[in-house]
């Protein structure tokens, strides 16, 4: 029987090996860190079943790694440990969801007794949506050979793909039912959709590790340098047809990925379908030691009809069809994800940024992110790395999102196509009005009676100001 995995957080080494030899006696597997960076890097490899976080609640980021794990790990139950007693605090971590509230020290009987009944509310609980699986159970033993499929949890979270979608969940299903097999497959999605991450992690789970796998643009050597575009050249359709045998024969026993296959010279087009015929078909052997996958952000059957694309290579593609869902079409997903980027991008750069104002997620979830996943990720890393403060603020999206932002929620007009260092006055003034509030509540401590005092504004108006800017860390931003 595979034994649960338990987190324990706590800054104090002492107590971190007191905490450890309690709970030894359950024969747990244990793992130990000390600050809550070090938590949320393990907490993204997966497999852990509860954690034990020990606190001060007078800190004011008491509650962090909580909310954090309310967000990305919500089925992952979380016992605190507080240093001192904090009756608000404790109402606050029970409404973010904490499993329970204990004064440190704690008798063994008790953190023991708070730890089985924990796992044991997880053994008992009914079935989670496959989005969320209620536990980080270990994959059983596969079977021998590349016959077994992944899990669609392994495969979402090999590609990072985060999110609730249900369309996103039955395209993960069908790959994970095809990825074991060598049968072609065409994978339909507007730019920045992860069609390249999907190609990857399906041939990941149908091939070892010493396998190629091996990417063929067709878009790139679709226009040869140095030509009129609008006259066919020879020279360029040669040179793509060498880049095409070259890349066949580097991905033999692998995978031969063609991207926005669309572009592919025509010549190659008939190469291709020549080798996807099935394996009886004389003359094709050279070709029948690759798995080939296809993608395309356009419209084959659009381009069938155009008489741009053969219909007989269409028909071939279009057996085994995965269509990404683009961003705009996956709802709360797009918050999922932005918790996940901020995340990331906030270890990577070392900053206390732990979230984002209630302004700042109303325009992500209104803008219609043309550039969808891969869009999100470089706003959010922008942001991330311009950020001050604990939260990205509506300003902050200002400068990550590099045109007009449009809305699903009405047709306001487009802002003109100004130098990014123009902004409208009400947004521009506002950053340094966040920046004097944050300088003089880090001076005074976070004393809100005395910042107002020396700000020359009453209490409320700095109240107000805080909770517009996002200042209001102990204030329930993140409770759905």
């Amino acid at each position: 029987m595979t034994k649960s995995k338990l987190l324990i957080v706590h800054p104090d080494p002492s107590a971190l090996a007191l905490l450890t030899s309690m709970l030894r006696s359950l024969a747990f597997e244990i793992e130990e860190t000390q600050d809550d960076r070090a938590a949320v890097r393990r907490m993204e490899r997966g497999g852990v079943d509860l954690l034990v976080v020990g606190v001060d609640p007078a800190d004011l980021d008491a509650l962090e790694l909580l909310s954090y794990m309310r967000r990305k790990h919500r089925h992952v139950p979380v016992i605190l440990l507080f240093m001192t007693p904090h009756a608000e605090r404790v109402k606050d971590a029970l409404r973010l969801g904490a499993q329970a509230v204990l004064k440190y020290p704690v008798p063994a009987t008790d953190l023991r007794a708070a730890v089985t009944q924990a796992l044991g509310r997880l053994d008992a609980a009914p079935s989670a949506p496959a989005s969320l699986p209620r536990r980080a159970v270990p994959n059983p033993v596969p079977a021998e050979g590349p016959s077994s499929p992944p899990r669609v949890e392994e495969l979402a979270r090999e590609l990072g793909m985060i999110g609730d979608d249900s369309s996103l969940r039955q395209v993960l299903e069908l790959a994970t039912t095809i990825a074991p097999t060598r049968a072609p497959v065409l994978i339909v999605g507007e730019p920045g959709t992860g069609k390249l991450l999907l190609a990857r992690a399906i041939h990941n789970h149908c091939f070892r590790d010493d396998h190629p796998f091996i990417v063929l643009d067709c878009k790139a050597n679709a226009e040869p340098f140095g030509n009129d575009p609008f006259e066919p050249s020879v020279a360029g359709s040669s040179g793509a047809l060498a880049d095409w045998s070259s890349k066949l024969a580097q991905a033999q026993g692998g995978t031969l990925y063609l991207k926005e296959v669309a572009a592919l010279p025509d010549e190659s087009k008939h190469q291709l379908l020549h080798a996807l015929q099935p394996r009886e078909v004389e003359g094709h052997a050279h070709t029948g030691d690759v798995r080939f996958l296809m993608s395309t952000s356009e419209n084959l059957l659009a381009l069938v009809e155009q008489g741009r694309f053969p219909q007989d290579l269409y028909h071939r593609l279009s057996v085994l069809c995965l269509k990404l869902p683009p961003l705009r079409h996956r709802g709360t997903d797009v918050e999922q994800l932005a918790d996940h980027f901020l995340t990331r991008n906030a270890i990577e750069y070392g900053k206390n940024v732990v979230g984002f104002t209630r302004d700042a997620l109303d325009i992500l979830s209104k803008y219609d992110w043309p550039g969808n996943v891969r869009e999100l990720e470089g706003v959010v890393q922008r942001c991330v790395a311009f950020c001050q403060g604990t939260r990205i603020t509506s300003g902050h999206l200002s400068l990550g999102l590099g045109h007009p932002r449009s809305s699903r929620h009405g047709s306001a007009t487009p802002r003109p196509n100004l130098p990014m260092s123009i902004r409208p006055l009400k947004e521009a003034l506002e950053e340094p009005e966040r920046r004097i509030i944050i300088q003089a509540l880090q001076a005074l401590n976070w004393n809100r009676q005395e910042t107002a005092r020396v700000l020359d504004i009453n209490r409320t108006t700095l109240y107000k100001k805080m909770k517009k800017y996002g200042l209001l860390i102990d204030g329930p931003i993140w409770v759905n």
